[in-house]
């Protein structure tokens, strides 16, 4: 998901695969996650399906490439590769941790300046974009708030649980 979102963030990979979206087509995406060594390279090929067509056959149109900090896209699998490993081909993008409270706060601070930047821009489309990643972090941290609610109430109950068979255990 965080790969989607920096791919519409980025205006240079946006703008190319919005363009392969016309009427009377259909564009599909799907990720593939290959290890390589000590990292892993995200492949994102995107096909082009005409709709107007019996048995019409999706044709590889772009891929898109990321590892590490740095996503890029090409025509196909080489060129991707080629523009993630060329200074000039590359963009850096941030990888953010939502596994944590801490990480989902410092995701939320980065998409609310996202969506304030979008908003000074008049950029619909993002602004768009912006809210529905702010909406889905605010989701994820009301959700570990709430896991981590459960475990303290879980905690103090079994603390006071053992306590009050300690006094019970103490008055006999």
């Amino acid at each position: 998901m965080q790969l989607n979102n920096l791919i519409e963030q980025d205006e240079t990979i946006s703008a190319e695969i919005s363009a392969l979206n016309v009427t009377g087509t259909k564009i599909t995406k799907e990720m593939i996650i290959v290890p390589i060594e000590d990292t892993l390279l995200y492949i994102v090929p995107i096909y082009q399906t005409s709709l107007n067509e019996t048995n019409s056959v999706p044709v590889l149109k772009k891929v898109v490439v990321a590892s590490g900090n740095k996503v890029a896209i090409g025509d196909n699998l080489t060129k991707a590769i080629r523009n993630l490993l060329s200074p000039n081909g590359a963009v850096s993008i941030e990888v953010e941790d939502n596994s944590t409270i801490e990480g989902l706060i410092e995701s939320i601070i980065k998409a609310n300046n996202n969506l304030t930047e979008s908003n000074n821009s008049n950029d619909w489309a993002q602004i768009g974009r912006d809210i529905e990643a702010l909406q889905t972090l605010i989701k994820q941290l009301e959700a570990a708030k709430e896991s981590l609610d459960t475990n303290n109430i879980l905690t103090n109950n079994n603390t006071s649980g053992e306590n009050n068979l300690v006094d019970i255990h103490n008055t006999y």
